[in-house]
């Protein structure tokens, strides 16, 4: 939430807008998703539009249903993806990114699924043969596609 002044004659009113515009990474940041997309053979524009989805560039972010960092990695995942410390912005990025690479050979190079199964769980996109029926799933892969795309037609990054 952000706070603005609204000047009306002699009255000052502060109006609150909350703001969705996604927040604008470091250059370190960049770096760092640059570096380990690489490590896992992903787009880093790939990678830049996940972390902006998912924590808008924000290390610390934790999901109501507590998911952690850069890449809102669960707790029952980041063992297995080597995320020792979710709150690290480089080892979210490094364990988080080769999770998504094996879910991406998993399905076959089809982005559309991986994402999926990066938000709902591969268990969920095998039962469905695809993008499970859930809105929130749904919404998520098309967040993140519109966003790569835009990000893909940038010229410098």
């Amino acid at each position: 939430m952000r706070f603005f002044p609204l000047i009306l004659g002699s009255i000052n009113l502060f109006i609150s807008i909350s703001v969705l515009a996604t927040a604008s990474p470091s250059s370190s940041l960049l770096e760092s998703i640059k570096d380990a997309a690489k490590r896992s053979s992903l787009d880093p524009k790939l990678v830049e539009a996940v972390v902006a989805v998912e924590s808008n560039f924000n290390p610390f972010a934790t999901s109501h249903k507590g998911a952690m960092g850069l890449m809102q990695v669960m707790p029952s995942t980041a063992d297995d993806c080597e995320v020792h410390e979710p709150y690290h912005a480089v080892n979210n990025l490094m364990g988080a990114c080769e999770c998504l690479r094996r879910l991406i050979n998993r399905y076959e190079g089809n982005l559309k699924w991986a994402l999926a199964a990066y938000n709902a769980g591969p268990t969920n996109v095998d039962r469905y043969q695809g993008i499970p029926p859930f809105p929130e799933t749904q919404s998520y892969v098309a967040k993140i596609l519109k966003k790569y795309t835009k990000l893909k037609r940038r010229k410098h990054h």
